[in-house]
C-alpha cells in the first residue's frame, strides 16, 4: 500500500510542477530555469543522503545507466519541459505528459520486451486521440489550417525522454538504492545545467522577482527531491506500467491547482482529459490477447 501513497503524492507534486515552471520561465530561460530547479533539488536530495552517500565504486560500476537517467531521462526533459513551458499553458503540457503512461509501455515493449496486450492498444489509441485532439484545439475539420503550437510540440519531446527515464529507472532500479539512484541520477541532471548556464546570455539572477524564488524552491525541493524519491521508490517495488497510471492524477492535480495561480481550464481540455485517461485507464483492464 504504501508504493501506491508514494506514487500518488508524486504525481500530485508534479501536477502543481507546471505552473512554478511557468512562473519561473516567465523570468528567466530553459536553462537557467532547470539550473536553479536542480540546484535546490540537489541540496535537499544531499540532506537527505546525509551518511549514506553512494559509494564511488558503485557509481563507476554503474555510470552507463546513470548518464542515460541523468543526462538524457532528466536533463533532457527538463530542458524541453521548460522551453515547451515558455509558449503553451501548463494545463495542456500536463494534459500531454498524461500520455506518458501509454508512451512508457511502447518503450517497454522494445526495451524491456514487455508483451503489449489488446487492451493496451486500445488504450494508447484513445489516449493519444485525446492529445490530438487537445494539440488540434478540438478542430479536426479545419485540420489544413491548423498550426501547431511550438510549445505543444516541445512538451510532447519531453514526455518521449521521460517515458525513457520511467523504463531505465525499472530496469536499472536494482543495482542501487532508490535513494542512491535518486541522488546519484539528480546529481548527473545538474551537471550539464552547470556547464552549458555560463554559454548562453542569462541575466541578472539577483534582479529575479520574488515569485521567481518561491517557484524555484517548490519545484526543487517538493517538485524534484521529495517526488522523484517517492517515485523510483514505486516504480521499483510496482513496475513502470503499473506505476504509469498514477500520471493520470498530474493533469488533475494541474487542473484543480490552476484556479490558484489565475490559469483557465477550457471544455477543450475537459473532453481531451477525459480521452486520454479513459484510455490509460482502459490499457489497465487485463486482457490475454498479447502481441
Amino acid at each position: 500500500m504504501r508504493p501506491l501513497i508514494f506514487l500518488g503524492l508524486a504525481a500530485v507534486l508534479w501536477g502543481v510542477n507546471f505552473h512554478l515552471a511557468k512562473v519561473m520561465v516567465q523570468s528567466s530561460s530553459a536553462i537557467e530555469a532547470g539550473f536553479w530547479r536542480y540546484l535546490f533539488g540537489v541540496s535537499t536530495l544531499s540532506l537527505f543522503t546525509l551518511g549514506d552517500f553512494p559509494r564511488w565504486t558503485i557509481i563507476k560500476e554503474n555510470i552507463k545507466p546513470l548518464i542515460l537517467i541523468g543526462i538524457i531521462g532528466l536533463f533532457a526533459f527538463n530542458y524541453f519541459f521548460f522551453l515547451g513551458l515558455s509558449s503553451t499553458t501548463a494545463v495542456n503540457a500536463a494534459l500531454i505528459i498524461s500520455l506518458n503512461p501509454a508512451l512508457t509501455l511502447i518503450l517497454s515493449h522494445f526495451i524491456l520486451k514487455s508483451a503489449i496486450a489488446l487492451n493496451h492498444l486500445i488504450g494508447i489509441s484513445l489516449a493519444f486521440f485525446g492529445v490530438l485532439y487537445l494539440i488540434f484545439n478540438g478542430n479536426f475539420l479545419s485540420i489544413k489550417n491548423i498550426t501547431i503550437s511550438k510549445g505543444d510540440g516541445w512538451i510532447f519531446m519531453a514526455n518521449i525522454v521521460f517515458a525513457l527515464h520511467h523504463v531505465w529507472v525499472k530496469k536499472y532500479a536494482g543495482r542501487l538504492t532508490s535513494r542512491h539512484l535518486t541522488f546519484s541520477t539528480n546529481f548527473i541532471c545538474l551537471m550539464p545545467f552547470v556547464v552549458v548556464l555560463p554559454i548562453y546570455n542569462t541575466g541578472n539572477f539577483t534582479l529575479y522577482p520574488r515569485e521567481f524564488w518561491f517557484a524555484s524552491i517548490g519545484i526543487g525541493v517538493f517538485g524534484t527531491a521529495l517526488s522523484y524519491c517517492l517515485w523510483n521508490i514505486g516504480v521499483a517495488k510496482k513496475g513502470s506500467s503499473q506505476a504509469g497510471i498514477f500520471m493520470n492524477l498530474v493533469p488533475l492535480s494541474t487542473g484543480v491547482s490552476a484556479f490558484v495561480f489565475g490559469e483557465k481550464v477550457s471544455f477543450i481540455h475537459l473532453i481531451s482529459g477525459i480521452l486520454i485517461i479513459s484510455g490509460i485507464l482502459f490499457m489497465q483492464k487485463n486482457n490475454r490477447w498479447q502481441f
